[in-house]
């Protein structure tokens, strides 16, 4: 695989074929993890920029893949590592779409757009991990329908589950995000919308966890608000303290202003918990208004504000739609079933290509 060390969804992909298969992940940035079975290639550099380290990267994967011999190879995330898998000409390859590889970075420039172009028609299986994604690669791309795929990020439904929480009916009631402090993700209409209610209803709280450019300058609007006192910024911890902060939590909220398949929002629901979310690519196939969420539109904190009292005030509904949103993702976004669904594909592809890869 090449993919991004640093990120949960990479490790998540290694390790579970790691327990069946001989796995080597190339990456520019290490894993924070030794995961047993992996075998991983740090492509470290000296050379400064992304752009400028592009190449001598890219002959040091030549010499990794020749080395190696792999049977298949998939690259995450298009318009990074997906750009050496177009260029390697390898079969049988796998690239998968994330999100902003499709929606967000290709309209910036006509050499990334010309590249992720590039990368889509060469690779022989695409997944994508939206519905909106999958017809953006067809539509915009003119990629043919039959090698794109849609396979969300899923969620461990055993890890991700329900918590037990029998306190008194007056108690605190708590708002969660972790989605960090990218742009894209607008915690400024969050804060504003939770500091609305909060201003009617007292017992509310709000943790927001994660890293990020804008961490500071929300920090800043909640001071200005004069919420210091009930809002929580919490550094991006471990993944497996997740579910506990989500079994915690009363209600999860995303406000974010483009979105592929957010996994935080699936382990959300997997967690039983009542979701707010803005109605942006890929959250729409998953949040159904007012049966297992609510949905909001972007940019409107008078309405983030509603939607949390809303839930606050009604127990009997946050139950409801948490229960449905278990449902949901057990019937649709169950990790383990995904999973064997792409390795099954890996083991047809590679028959296709008679064995070993070239």
């Amino acid at each position: 695989m090449i993919g991004d060390g640093r990120s949960v969804h990479t490790q998540r992909w290694v390790e579970y074929f790691a327990e069946r298969h001989e796995v080597h992940l190339i990456t520019y940035d290490a894993m924070e993890r030794t995961i047993p079975g992996v075998q991983e290639h740090v492509l470290r550099t000296v050379i400064p920029g992304l752009h400028a380290a592009f190449w001598p990267r890219h002959i040091r994967i030549i010499r990794l893949v020749r080395k190696i011999r792999p049977d298949l190879i998939h690259a995450h995330f298009i318009t990074k590592y997906g750009f050496h898998l177009a260029l390697l000409r390898f079969h049988p390859s796998v690239l998968s779409a994330w999100g902003d590889d499709v929606l967000i970075l290709p309209p910036q420039s006509t050499i990334i757009r010309a590249f992720t172009r590039l990368a889509l028609r060469r690779a022989d299986r695409i997944y994508a991990v939206s519905r909106d994604i999958q017809s953006r690669i067809i539509h915009d791309f003119h990629i043919s329908p039959d090698k794109v795929r849609h396979l969300p990020f899923g969620v461990d439904t055993g890890m991700f589950k329900p918590g037990h929480r029998d306190e008194p009916a007056d108690r605190t009631i708590t708002i969660f995000s972790n989605r960090g402090f990218q742009p894209v993700y607008d915690n400024e209409t969050l804060v504003r919308g939770f500091a609305g209610a909060y201003a009617e209803n007292p017992s509310l709280r709000l943790i927001l966890k994660g890293e990020g450019p804008e961490k500071e300058k929300i920090a800043g609007l909640v001071h200005l608000l004069g919420i210091d006192g009930v809002v929580i910024f919490q550094g991006r911890g471990e993944y497996r303290d997740v579910a506990t902060d989500l079994r915690a939590a009363d209600i999860f909220i995303t406000t974010a202003l483009s979105d592929g398949t957010p996994v935080s929002l699936l382990e959300a629901m997997a967690a039983g918990l009542p979701c707010i979310a803005t109605a942006v690519g890929g959250i729409p196939e998953w949040i159904r208004d007012e049966e297992n969420g609510l949905m909001v539109r972007p940019r409107e904190p008078a309405l983030v504000a509603e939607k949390i009292l809303m839930l606050a005030e009604d127990e009997q509904k946050r139950r409801t739609l948490g229960m449905n949103a278990r449902k949901n993702i057990e019937d649709s976004g169950d990790w383990w079933k995904l999973m064997k669904t792409a390795e099954d594909d890996y083991i047809a592809l590679i028959r296709q290509y008679g064995g070993k890869g070239e």
